[in-house]
């Protein structure tokens, strides 16, 4: 009697123990998926949005490879610097294996304000403006994000690009084909869209007019003479200040040559690519 007694008292403890377990599992289940989520691109939150890439690169095209051509990539460079320098659209690729990225559209608008592209002022600011690269097990999958400063650039026009990319890759299964029909094409419309912003020409610096008058024409000679005095009299004095052992040291008392700018480049440049401090984006398909 007292065994059946103490069975009827555990079962209820079992009870509430495997409950507690399950609902302790489920919730650290849970946890797991959504911190695997926020690591695919697309899932991430600002300001990194899961990113950890410099925001200067080498080329425009990033996570190339193993996908692209080093041949491939200097041509869409040529094509992107141009546009960047006409001041049309500062624009990079990103290229992902699908098990790498979760909300596509997501991933590329992240991607466009994470890498700052776009100018931040003037006529044509927040012109910034990315390609997502999909790649599949026998397809690419193209999606794009844009600045909101390119508000002429209609889905109609881009949704085409991305459709054309796609079918060249499917008919030659060669990423260096597809991204270049993706960046011809971009460039084509867009450049159909918006005029190379040209920069106003300085305007030239007046001279002020020679003195006609005899008076003043016998002014200017004396300040010319007495500029050549001048010049002969450093000439006569530099020789005895030296020979005295007074001296100039230009480079201060330690005698070495010190440079006012800092060595290596700047950003920018054909060796630097990235954007200008905008990533302001609209829109994303």
């Amino acid at each position: 009697m007292n065994r059946n007694k103490a069975r009827r008292g555990i079962t209820p403890i079992v009870v509430i123990v495997i409950a507690v377990m399950t609902l302790a599992f489920s919730f650290s289940t849970a946890n797991v998926g959504t911190a695997s989520a926020a690591t695919l691109c697309g899932g991430g939150s600002a300001p990194d949005y899961g990113f950890t890439y410099e925001l200067q690169q080498p080329h425009w095209t990033v996570d190339w490879q193993g996908y692209v051509s080093e041949q491939t990539l200097a041509k869409v460079d040529v094509i992107l610097d141009e546009l960047n320098a006409d001041s049309i659209a500062q624009t990079m690729i990103l290229i992902k294996p699908q098990d790498q990225v979760g909300n596509r559209v997501n991933c590329a608008v992240h991607f466009l304000r994470y890498m700052q592209l776009g100018l931040p002022e003037g006529e044509r600011k927040d012109n910034g403006f990315v390609f997502l690269i999909v790649v599949e097990p026998a397809s690419i999958d193209v999606h794009y994000g844009v600045g909101l400063g390119l508000p002429a650039l209609t889905a109609s026009e881009l949704t085409t690009l991305n459709r054309a990319a796609e079918e060249t890759y499917r008919s030659t299964q060669s990423i260096d084909q597809a991204l270049l029909t993706l960046i011809q094409g971009f460039d084509t419309v867009a450049r159909s869209n918006y005029e190379p912003l040209i920069p106003p020409t300085p305007q030239p610096v007046e001279m002020p007019a020679l003195p006609s008058s005899p008076l003043g024409i016998l002014v200017l000679c004396g300040q010319l003479c007495l500029g050549i005095l001048l010049i002969l009299f450093l000439f006569w004095l530099l020789p005895k200040m030296t020979g005295s052992g007074i001296g100039f040291n230009p480079y201060g008392s330690s005698g070495s040559r010190r440079s006012s700018f800092p060595l290596g480049g700047g950003r920018g440049g054909s060796s630097s690519r990235g954007g200008s401090g905008s990533g302001r984006s609209g829109r994303g398909n």
